[in-house]
């Protein structure tokens, strides 16, 4: 015990070490004056991408609208009837040398149901339509379930004309 002791009245007679107060302060170095005076240019500089960045997305975004206003359909000559909602790809051009009027009587459109999913297996597949189960062979609406596969449904219409119902249509 009597060396700790020792060694600790040797410490505390011993001359205090240099500490960083007592060392020499540094000196900047040789044109830190002149890189302060650069300082300003990169908040110029940052500003300036700033305002370039909105000026340009303004342009794009007017420049889009324009083009959308451009490109928007023109309606058909007075000549033609346009069929929009049973099937738009459908026009019955008049012919301008007689007085009939040819008129066509489209079939209501088929509404198909959606389908939501499958359940596949081998031996007994089913598929939900508009939320409802069904089975091959079963009567949905007036839709016969012919065939259910991985990753599609066949129905018979009332007109036996069969549909191909898949996911997502």
């Amino acid at each position: 015990m009597s060396l700790i002791n020792d060694a600790l009245k040797q410490a505390r007679q011993a001359p205090p070490r240099n500490t960083p107060n007592a060392m020499q302060q540094l000196q900047p170095a040789a044109g830190a004056e002149e890189s302060s005076s650069a300082v300003w240019l990169i908040p110029a500089i940052v500003i300036f991408l700033i305002v370039a960045a909105i000026f340009f997305i303004g342009w794009a975004a007017a420049h889009n609208t324009v083009k959308g206003i451009v490109t928007s359909p023109v309606p058909p000559p007075p000549d033609e009837q346009y069929i929009p909602a049973a099937n738009p790809a459908v026009v019955i051009s008049n012919p301008a040398d007689t007085n009939q009027t040819n008129t066509a009587v489209l079939p209501p459109p088929v509404v198909l149901p959606k389908l939501q999913g499958i359940f596949y297996s081998a031996t007994m597949p089913t598929a939900i339509l508009n939320g409802k189960t069904v089975a091959q062979g079963d009567q949905f609406h007036d839709f016969k379930v012919k065939t259910i596969s991985k990753y599609t449904v066949i129905l018979i219409g009332p007109d036996k004309t069969e549909y191909q119902v898949g996911m997502g249509d």
